[in-house]
C-alpha cells in the first residue's frame, strides 16, 4: 500500500481502492502469468470507471505524487522515494516505449489484426483463394439437395517465425536520476519507434515472400521493363478484384517514379499532396514510402485481409533490474511475428524485371 491507513480514509472515493493495493516487485511476475502488463493487472484490482480521466497505473502515480508529463515533471529519482513507488518505474518505461509504437503509424496500416499467443511458435490459419475458379468462389444458388461450394481454411504447414525485437538501455542510474521523467520518456519513445520500424520491415518481407507456407504474393510486371506508366498502375489496381487495393508501399526512388507519371503529377489529380501536404492516394490507395521494399518494386495490399500480427505479452522490461536501479544493460523487448491471412489480398508490381 503506497499510502498510510490514516491518509487512505481521507482520499477521494476513486483513489481509496487504488490506495489499498500493496505494490511489490512480484506483481510483474503475477501479471505475466495472466498474460498482462502491470497496467492491465492493476486494472483487474482497481477497474477504471467508464470515461474516467486516469487509468489504474496513473492513479498509482498520483498516489505516489509522481508527475511524468509537462514542464513540472518529476525527476527519475522520485520513483525511488520508497520501495513501493519504485515498482512503478518499469511500467513507466514500458508505457513510454509503447508511445513510440503509436508514433510509427505505417505498421498499423498494413496489419489486418493482432493475435495474442501464449507460445513462441504459431501455426496460422489462412485461405488461398487464388487457386479457386470464380465459379468455386461464388456463393451461388444451388439446387435442392446439391452440395454448396466449398472454400477451405487451412492450417499452415510451417510455424510462423516469432522474433524478439528490442534494445538495451545503456544509461546508468546515476546518469539519469536527476533528469525529468518527461525528458527520459522522449528517448524511450525512440526505442518504441525503432522496434516498430524493425517489425514493419519484417511485415513487408512476409507480405512479399510469404511466411514460410508457400504463400508469397503473386506478381505482375510493367509492360516495359524499367518504365512505369499510368496503364501499368491502373492494371495493377484492377487486378485486386474482388479485394480492394487500399495501400501501396515502395521505397523512395520508386515513389519518385510513381509520382512523376504524367497523369499523377498533374496538379488537378494530386492537389492534396502537392499543395496541402496530405497523404498521397492513388486509385484510393494510400502510398507508404519505406526503404524496406526492394528497389523498382511496388507492393499493394488490401489491409483488411492481407496480414496478421501475432505477439506475446507486448513490451517486456527486466523489471527486477529496473526496480533495483540496475538500469544499464536492461533489455526492453517485444516478441512478435507476422502471418499471411488471405494470399490474394496482396500483390507485387515489378517495374524493372528483365
Amino acid at each position: 500500500m503506497i499510502v498510510s491507513d490514516e491518509k487512505l480514509a481521507s482520499l477521494p472515493q476513486e483513489f481509496q481502492r487504488a490506495g489499498a493495493i500493496p505494490l511489490h516487485e512480484g506483481m510483474y511476475a503475477e501479471a505475466a502469468q495472466r498474460g498482462l502488463g502491470l497496467t492491465g493487472y492493476l486494472e483487474t484490482l482497481d477497474p477504471s470507471a467508464s470515461g474516467g480521466e486516469l487509468d489504474a497505473f496513473e492513479r498509482q502515480l498520483a498516489l505516489a505524487g509522481i508527475r511524468v508529463h509537462g514542464d513540472d515533471a518529476d525527476v527519475i529519482d522520485r520513483f525511488f522515494a520508497s520501495q513501493e513507488s519504485s515498482v512503478l518505474f518499469p511500467e513507466f518505461v514500458s508505457r513510454a516505449v509503447q508511445t513510440g509504437f503509436a508514433d510509427f503509424k505505417k505498421l498499423n496500416k498494413v496489419v489486418a489484426n493482432r493475435v495474442k499467443i501464449d507460445d513462441n511458435t504459431y501455426k496460422s490459419v489462412y485461405m488461398d483463394d487464388s487457386v479457386l475458379s470464380e465459379s468455386d468462389k461464388a456463393l451461388a444458388m444451388v439446387a435442392e439437395g446439391a452440395a454448396l461450394p466449398k472454400i477451405e481454411l487451412k492450417t499452415a504447414e510451417h510455424t510462423v517465425v516469432i522474433k524478439k525485437y528490442g534494445r538495451y538501455l545503456q544509461a546508468t542510474y546515476e546518469a539519469i536520476r536527476r533528469k525529468r521523467a518527461s525528458v527520459i520518456a522522449v528517448f524511450l519513445r525512440t526505442i518504441g519507434l525503432q522496434i516498430q520500424r524493425d517489425k514493419f520491415e519484417d511485415a513487408m518481407n512476409v507480405i512479399v515472400n510469404g511466411d514460410g507456407n508457400n504463400n508469397a504474393a503473386s506478381s505482375m510486371n510493367t509492360d516495359v521493363s524499367g518504365t512505369l506508366d499510368y496503364d501499368d498502375i491502373a492494371e495493377f489496381a484492377l487486378s485486386f478484384d474482388p479485394y480492394e487495393l487500399n495501400v501501396l508501399v515502395c521505397n523512395a526512388a520508386t515513389a519518385l517514379k510513381l509520382l512523376n507519371v504524367t497523369e499523377i503529377k498533374d496538379p488537378a489529380i494530386s492537389r492534396e499532396f502537392q499543395v496541402e501536404g496530405q497523404s498521397i492516394r492513388l486509385f484510393g490507395a494510400e502510398l507508404l514510402v519505406d526503404d524496406s521494399v526492394a528497389a523498382n518494386q511496388i507492393v499493394g495490399l488490401d489491409n483488411r485481409f492481407a496480414l496478421q500480427e501475432v505477439y506475446e505479452t507486448g513490451v517486456l522490461t527486466e523489471s527486477e533490474r529496473l526496480i533495483r536501479r540496475q538500469i544499464e544493460g536492461t533489455a526492453i523487448s517485444e516478441t512478435a511475428g507476422f502471418a499471411k491471412a488471405i494470399s490474394a489480398a496482396s500483390r507485387v508490381l515489378n517495374v524493372t524485371w528483365s
